[in-house]
């Protein structure tokens, strides 16, 4: 199938959106004005924006985007020793690939030293990777070093990926398996629906409670959880290939198309009626994009036969002037519930890239 106008809407689209928003960082923007909703420091996905000016600077030729991408990198910094799990988002989407894509020795410095503080955030019992106690999201107030939540096998795990790849130490290998198998173990129900959030007992391998935030209720399935658990156990198993990590992709996103097939599911799965979220189909498009250009194994394909139609019913969510709309940030507090979001179209974008290039960066 034929990407390379939705491409080029989206550059166009990061283009304007750099123009409009100055040295501020796009958060979510208004989906009928495109006028963005900006936060000071990038918030949980600055990194994604680096993200986005480093693929436009690439693929437009321009590198005066790729510098800003640098220079915003290192305005994030100061956020490397917040205990906060969207470090892994935060330096590996700026860092880690800016590293690859430039060669920076210092860049790969930064990324390390992330994906070592990530790591020493583990709970110790069963090896879980916390939210903690200085996560940084607009929307929420939870924080905390026993809770875990669905997401953590994809923000947690991105700099264990890659710095395990980056330097061999097997802390990152060990690490990752570690939080991917507890999350296995208590998050994904039998019929591959996942639990938002679970709080651990501060001392024993027991969990004291499930609960959602930003699903219907604490038994429902919140669609972006669901969509971060995809693309963690995928991304699992094609780094470590270890089948249960594809035993459990293949079931919670079993889950997923048979509740919305191809099509962009709604916030939640309880809700069918409710807002939609783009930028759920997004995350799973990425990894279903990288998949396609970056694994050999012949069990890939029948997670690859999704791939073309869910892009197909996502691109339909980009209005003209390349603004990915229909995502849902937190329904129950109605904040930026029908809104362009910069994680969403960062994750179309990153999909789009990897198929034009036919590669992946790291």
């Amino acid at each position: 199938m034929e990407y390379s106008s939705a491409l080029a809407a989206l550059l166009a689209r990061v283009e304007e959106t750099r123009d409009q928003i100055g040295d501020a960082w796009p958060y979510h923007a208004d989906p009928e004005t495109g006028v963005w909703d900006t936060v000071d420091d990038g918030d949980w996905c600055g990194g994604h924006w680096v993200e986005c000016l480093r693929i436009a600077g690439r693929l437009l030729g321009k590198p005066e985007l790729i510098e800003e991408a640098r220079a915003r990198t290192e305005a994030l910094r100061p956020k490397l020793e917040k205990d906060d799990q969207f470090r892994g988002h935060r330096f590996y989407y700026s860092a880690a690939r800016l590293h690859a894509e430039t060669g920076d020795p210092n860049l790969r410095t930064l990324a390390l030293a992330a994906a070592y503080s990530m790591r020493a955030m583990a709970i110790p019992q069963n090896g879980a990777m916390p939210i903690g106690h200085e996560v940084q999201v607009k929307s929420t107030t939870l924080a905390s070093r026993r809770i875990v939540a669905i997401d953590n096998v994809h923000p947690n795990l991105r700099l264990d990926f890659w710095a395990a790849a980056e330097t061999g130490d097997p802390v990152f290998r060990e690490g990752a398996m570690r939080h991917l198998d507890v999350t296995i173990r208590d998050f994904l129900r039998p019929d591959g629906s996942s639990i938002e959030f679970i709080e651990y007992h501060q001392t024993e391998d027991r969990i004291l409670r499930h609960f959602t935030l930003l699903g219907v209720d604490d038994d429902s399935c919140w669609s972006r959880g669901q969509a971060w658990a995809i693309a963690g156990f995928l991304r699992a198993w094609q780094e470590f290939g270890e089948t249960r990590y594809r035993d459990a992709g293949r079931a919670v996103l079993g889950y997923w198309q048979g509740k919305s097939g191809h099509a962009v599911p709604p916030w939640d799965f309880a809700d069918p009626d409710g807002p939609l979220d783009t930028s759920a189909s997004a995350i799973v498009v990425e990894q279903l994009a990288r998949m396609a250009v970056d694994c050999d194994n012949s069990e890939a394909l029948e997670f690859l036969d999704a791939m073309d139609p869910m892009l197909e019913a996502l691109i339909a969510h980009i209005q003209p002037t390349g603004r990915l709309v229909n995502g849902c940030f937190n329904q129950p507090k109605e904040f930026a519930n029908r809104s362009e979001l910069i994680w969403g179209s960062a994750y179309l974008l990153i999909a789009l890239s990897y198929l034009e290039e036919g590669r992946v960066i790291c």
